[in-house]
């Protein structure tokens, strides 16, 4: 039995996912495709736009075999800390053989070199990377171009320009990620590369082959016609889909929690991904915020040397709570403590045999037994998924003013 791993948000599923799925278990021939999926908060630093068992049913129907959800505190973060998160499940797991990631580059020898470069950074990469930062670029910035102009250097002078582009794309460095992440934990499971079709990584245009979930969203939030949505959403989940774009959930909903926090709070270095410098912004202009949507606080807080990606996820960091001092007791105390199932499908049992016999973790299928299995970091890792898809749910029931539904009273999906 084989199994192919992938890691997503499915913010939301679409025809560009379904392809992924079906690609890679074909090119890595796979029994099963197991699915990290990030929960109701997403990397972008806001909510995902439907919720994660609508988006664990669109997967399950078109090519995952299991949905396992990826702790809020990884799924929020870097991509550093998206990918050392969501591969050491996989990992754990023991049942993963191959990593299938897209990119724009099926290239997987490069991804891995460039990792393992940022693994053991040379002299020659590390000060050029800090001179770049004293330049004032962000860090995202530097780390490029450095890489680029080592990668320059060590290839017989190829031209930085084309390492520098393989670099600037999102999905290239959450690739990169992913392999530096199985480098550094010495896994078992290989990488394969896929490369991407259709529009760009952010496009906004309803487009081509297939487009960017970017563009999905903003046509769901601009009340764009079924027509040009549906020709990007599988078949069989259009229906499931209409009914979610009834209700989408979007970041200015967190804004009067992100002003309570404001508010309440004095200093906020405490928050992943905020440092001191930012910290004192925060409190120096946290009168400005007030009466801002979401949208214009993350562009008041936004500097040259900080980018607008950060800000949000350090504000959403800030809303839910998340500590950078509990993260990385996390991350130097195992990274994951369990495996939480979103859904699976019924076939899928001989599956769900091999991983309860390989797992390192425990593998949670009902919510309200997780507090009797899970102690210590285990424990406080739950209670901060917990209290964020309590919010996420709070909102989706002030907005849409029906019951509110805790974790504990919704199971798996099962097809």
């Amino acid at each position: 039995m084989h199994t192919v791993g992938v890691i997503a948000e499915y913010n939301p599923f679409h025809t560009g996912h379904s392809y992924h799925l079906e690609k890679a278990k074909e090119i890595s021939g796979a029994d099963y495709a197991v699915v990290v999926m990030s929960p109701d908060f997403v990397q972008r630093g806001e909510p995902a736009i439907f919720d994660k068992y609508t988006r664990t049913r669109m997967a399950l129907q078109n090519g995952a075999d299991l949905v396992i959800e990826l702790p809020v505190c990884y799924a929020t973060g870097s991509a550093e800390y998206f990918a050392q998160g969501a591969v050491a499940l996989l990992d754990r797991l023991g049942i993963t053989d191959t990593l299938c990631f897209g990119g724009e580059s099926d290239d997987t020898g490069l991804f891995y070199r460039t990792a393992g470069i940022l693994l053991s950074e040379p002299d020659a990469y590390a000060q050029e990377l800090r001179r770049l930062l004293k330049e004032g670029k962000t860090y995202p910035q530097a780390r490029s171009r450095a890489l680029a102009e080592y990668f320059s250097q060590e290839t017989s002078g190829c031209p930085a320009h084309e390492f520098q582009e393989f670099l600037s794309t999102p999905n290239n460095i959450l690739g990169i990620e992913y392999c530096k992440a199985l480098l550094s934990m010495n896994s078992r499971i290989s990488a394969l590369s896929l490369r991407r079709n259709g529009s760009g990584y952010g496009s906004l245009a309803l487009e081509g082959s297939y487009c960017s979930a970017t563009a999905l969203r903003g046509g769901i939030l601009e009340g764009c016609s079924e027509k040009s949505l549906f020709r990007y959403i599988p078949g069989n989940c259009r229906e499931l889909f209409r009914k979610a774009a009834e209700n989408p959930r979007t970041p200015e909903e967190l804004t009067s929690c992100l002003m309570e926090k404001l508010l309440s709070e004095d200093s906020y270095d405490h928050i992943l991904d905020i440092t001191p410098e930012l910290s004192d912004r925060i409190r120096s202009l946290r009168f400005f915020c007030i009466g801002k949507s979401f949208d214009e606080t993350v562009a008041l807080l936004k500097t040259k040397q900080i980018t607008e990606a950060r800000i949000r996820r350090a504000l959403l960091h800030l809303i839910l709570g998340i500590r950078t001092d509990t993260v990385e007791s996390f991350r130097s105390r195992g990274t994951v403590y369990y495996a939480k199932a979103l859904g699976f499908r019924r076939e899928t049992a001989p599956l769900l045999h091999s991983l309860k016999e390989k797992s390192s973790l425990p593998f949670i299928t009902k919510n309200a037994r997780a507090l009797d299995i899970l102690q210590g970091p285990g424990r406080q890792m739950w209670e901060m998924d917990l209290f964020a898809s309590h919010l996420y749910r709070g909102l989706a029931a002030n907005q849409s003013h029906t019951p509110f539904r805790s974790e504990y009273e919704i199971s798996p999906v099962i097809i």
